[in-house]
């Protein structure tokens, strides 16, 4: 197409035509992307941070999507997070809440 030129309504339908192949392309290679990682985390030969840090997604996307999937965290990094957390921000204990 010539950029003098209006493109004409055969431009358009091509570059939309393309646009969803690649959208599918996506939502599959998304999906594919998606099942290593869960299948990585279920394995635990692989520690979260890499897997998470090979996939490019977001450490937050990756523990939601483990979640969702019925894949808790190590107590190991639960018993961390728990030493770490400040005093008072954490959720009640039951025997706070056995009142």
């Amino acid at each position: 197409m010539n950029s003098e030129d209006a493109p004409t309504l055969e431009d358009i339908a091509a570059a939309g035509a393309r646009r969803q192949k690649a959208d599918e392309r996506l939502k599959q290679a998304t999906e594919e992307l998606k099942a290593l990682v869960l299948a990585a985390l279920r394995n635990g030969e692989h520690r979260p941070t890499e897997v998470t840090k090979a996939s490019g997604w977001t450490s937050a996307h990756v523990r939601k999507m483990a979640r969702t999937a019925g894949i808790e965290p190590d107590e190991r990094y639960k018993e961390r997070a728990d030493r770490l957390r400040k005093p008072g921000t954490g959720p009640a204990s039951s025997e706070e809440t056995s009142a």
